[in-house]
């Protein structure tokens, strides 16, 4: 009986095995470079999306939408401080959902952070506004216990 490795097929020029390399993702033979790990660039995209870390592709997403957020933020709130409707950050794509950090005042009221700016949602005569401001120097010194 002769077993034979699957990884393996028989040289009929010298007559001994020799090692077959196969694509990691379909399992096609490999011809050319001898650290040649894929049969093309198509199998080596489908491997690598396969093995990716879900997990990381969400934070990468979240981060992006949190990124965006400060854009948006930078761009109403170019003096420091100002205030906008709700519907302008909506038209704009901004996601009230996503942000980096809260800072709470000491009068309670509660700051959402994209980063370097931080909105609070308000209302001025039943419409719905943002307060933007630029992240204050005092905000860096936030103690999330002292509301425990």
């Amino acid at each position: 009986m002769i077993i034979i490795n699957i990884n393996q097929s028989f040289n009929t020029m010298s007559g001994t095995f020799v090692e077959t390399r196969k694509c990691k993702q379909c399992n096609n033979s490999l011809h050319g470079r001898a650290d040649q790990l894929f049969c093309d660039a198509n199998c080596r995209s489908a491997y690598h999306f396969q093995n990716n870390n879900h997990e990381e592709m969400m934070i990468r997403s979240l981060t992006s939408y949190v990124r965006n957020n400060r854009r948006i933020l930078k761009t109403l709130c170019y003096k420091g401080k100002t205030i906008v409707r709700k519907s302008v950050l909506d038209s704009m794509g901004f996601r009230f959902e996503n942000f980096s950090g809260i800072y709470v005042t000491k009068n309670g009221a509660v700051y959402y952070l994209c980063f370097n700016y931080a909105f609070t949602p308000k209302y001025e005569k039943g419409i719905k506004k943002v307060l933007i401001v630029n992240k204050q120097e005092f905000m860096k010194d936030f103690d999330p216990w002292s509301f425990v």
